[in-house]
């Protein structure tokens, strides 16, 4: 009798892990398109208050309307999300390391191993990006007013 319910575990398991990724990835996507969504009624917004197309010409053509058009991540968001990808890999590489050492079954030392060592990548990549970024912010010339 007992036998019955554990042959279910493993069923159970795949299809929550299959509708858990399944979740993420329809969460990923609608987040991306209400993005997408807003930016073109923010667009749509700008055109409409251009009067003639000249002027909505000159404005693409300046470096705001570039910005305006494609928008670039600062190096600073993208030092911090290498920051946050860096301790969230690590975090899971050490809860991993806890299973091996609860469990002393291999099967956990590998994965937190790569996920550790991934963690320390992306902060070390972060590290050395920040530094960059203010060794060139310190060489650019100040515009003259």
């Amino acid at each position: 009798m007992e036998t019955g319910y554990l042959v279910w575990i493993p069923i159970v398991g795949m299809i929550t892990t299959f509708g858990m990724v399944i979740a993420i990835v329809w969460l990923l996507t609608r987040a991306r398109q209400r993005n997408v969504q807003s930016r073109s009624e923010v667009q749509l917004r700008m055109i409409e208050k251009f009067g003639t197309a000249a002027e909505f010409t000159e404005f693409l053509s300046s470096p705001a309307g570039r910005e305006f058009l494609e928008p670039r991540r600062s190096a600073r968001d993208r030092v911090l999300f290498g920051v946050r990808a860096g301790i969230i890999l690590i975090f899971l590489g050490l809860a991993f390391f806890l299973g091996y050492f609860a469990e002393h079954d291999r099967g956990f030392f590998i994965p937190g191993f790569i996920l550790a060592g991934l963690g320390f990548g992306f902060l070390f990549s972060s590290g050395i990006s920040w530094n960059l970024v203010k060794r060139w912010e310190g060489t650019q010339q100040q515009p003259l007013s």
